[in-house]
């Protein structure tokens, strides 16, 4: 197995996010091989495996691995991206569903809370945390302005009716709160719960919102 680690880099990787957010349709193979990237990034960190690991078990040739990916790099950044972007989607469609803001804030985070159990961020973190806690700490900046501003053209799309400025902080809010559940799981929040989960959070959430639910 290949022994050089891939460079993850934090513009690499937001230009992956922007590129999933496109809305593109995988093709099969792509599906393929991005959950096959995954699977062994969440088993072996960001080495101890190589592209030939990736085609086998995938169940495709060399050849189609490299088509779609020129380096490991690349699909490290991609099957990153398309993790992200998934739960940035996940969270605003279920925050689509409910009219109230409260509810709509409450159940998106428990959304969020949910992806970061088995989440490959958080296996990484493990892993590799030389590379990977950095892009949840002292260069999380693009990562928080990137999810900030995924969720709120998510909720455009969605045809949420919400005045820009408060669905950029609030969706800001979002990302800085899921940022801190990976970095640590150590919480006096009944995380492991969903309806305990659910009240802790609207008994914290509801007063906090207050300001933008009540009629001026």
């Amino acid at each position: 197995m290949a022994r050089r680690k891939p460079s993850v880099e934090v513009a690499s990787l937001m230009a992956s996010v922007a590129g999933a957010s496109a809305d593109v349709e995988e093709d099969e193979v792509t599906t393929r091989l991005l959950e096959s990237g995954a699977s062994l990034m969440s088993e072996y960190g960001l080495h101890r495996w190589s592209m030939d690991d990736v085609a086998d078990r995938a169940g495709v040739g060399r050849t189609s691995v490299y088509r779609k990916f020129a380096s490991r790099d690349q699909l490290v950044h991609a099957v990153l991206a398309r993790e992200l972007y998934q739960v940035f989607r996940a969270v605003t469609e279920t925050a689509a569903q409910y009219d109230n803001l409260e509810d709509k804030f409450v159940e998106g985070a428990l959304v969020a809370l949910d992806a970061v159990d088995g989440s490959l961020v958080t296996a990484l973190l493990d892993s590799d945390p030389t590379t990977f806690l950095p892009f949840l700490t002292t260069e999380a900046a693009p990562l928080i302005a990137l999810g900030r501003d995924l969720m709120v053209s998510q909720a455009h799309a969605l045809g949420a009716e919400i005045d820009p400025q408060l669905a950029a902080e609030l969706a800001e809010l979002a990302a800085r709160l899921a940022v801190s559940f990976l970095l640590t799981r150590q919480t006096v929040f009944p995380i492991d719960d969903k309806d305990a989960a659910r009240r802790s959070l609207r008994r914290v959430l509801v007063p906090m919102l207050a300001p933008f639910t009540t009629p001026a």
